[in-house]
């Protein structure tokens, strides 16, 4: 069985607010989001989970059958375009002359729909090449983690989640990248060594949690999942950095840090 949360959504709410209820569903072992009209849904294929996240939110919980379920977040998933990528679930056709990410996000956080991740994608030309060292923390599905072995780099992924663990393997079996990605089960502030690129896309509470305990050393570190505004000089100040580049989308904002 599959159980659908409903979180309703005025049609005046922020787009920031939602974007951080898409987040809220992930977090919480959604399978699957989708927008509907005037409806946030997410799909768990846990009850607990599901019971968990509609208590939250203050949200209803609907039990369906495994095929009802899946096909119902799955007939809304879309192609989302981020610099030279093309990011899409395995179920959807290849798009031509593009560079295909194929994403499936399972039980992880990660379907590449979100600004930040867009955001963070598009700067990655401009940083990685054949040979970088890349460690992506906190890595969910791995989209960013594959994204950047397809720019030739050699990637650590990282993440405590165990759900990470299988996204990672599928997709990167499935964008063929395996031999360039390795994926490491711990906390961020476990991984030491020296690295080219820092990929850390999560919240502001998470950066300034986590900025102060990193032991591993980037000679450029590239930050999402931050809103524009106070956040930026809060994270700067959690890594104790400056911002080199910026770019921005709606309310959200990406950093590389020098």
């Amino acid at each position: 069985m599959h159980h659908l949360v409903d979180v309703t959504c005025a049609p005046d709410r922020p787009g920031s607010e939602v974007d951080l209820l898409v987040d809220t569903l992930w977090a919480l072992g959604a399978i699957g989001v989708q927008e509907l009209d005037g409806v946030l849904r997410g799909a768990f294929d846990d009850e607990a989970a599901a019971l968990l996240a509609a208590k939250r939110l203050g949200a209803t919980c609907l039990q369906v059958d495994d095929r009802e379920g899946l096909d119902a977040w799955r007939a809304f998933a879309e192609v989302y375009r981020a610099g030279p990528f093309v990011i899409r679930p395995p179920w959807l056709d290849t798009v031509p002359d593009a560079a295909n990410l194929v994403i499936d996000p399972g039980a992880a956080f990660g379907s590449g729909s979100h600004p930040s991740t867009r955001l963070l994608l598009g700067l990655l030309p401009g940083l990685v090449s054949p040979g970088s060292r890349v460690v992506d923390l906190g890595t969910g599905s791995g989209v960013l983690a594959i994204a950047a072995a397809l720019l030739g780099a050699s990637v650590t992924a990282v993440d405590t989640d165990p759900a990470a663990a299988d996204a990672v393997a599928v997709n990167c079996a499935a964008n063929q990248v395996a031999d360039r990605v390795r994926f490491s089960m711990g906390d961020a502030c476990e991984v030491k060594g020296h690295f080219d690129v820092g990929l850390c896309n999560m919240t502001i509470d998470l950066h300034e949690h986590l900025g102060p305990l990193l032991t591993a050393e980037f000679a450029t570190l590239v930050v999402g999942g931050i809103l524009q505004g106070e956040q930026e000089a809060r994270v700067c100040a959690a890594h104790e950095r400056q911002i080199d580049t910026r770019q921005v989308e709606g309310e959200w904002a990406a950093l590389v840090l020098r």
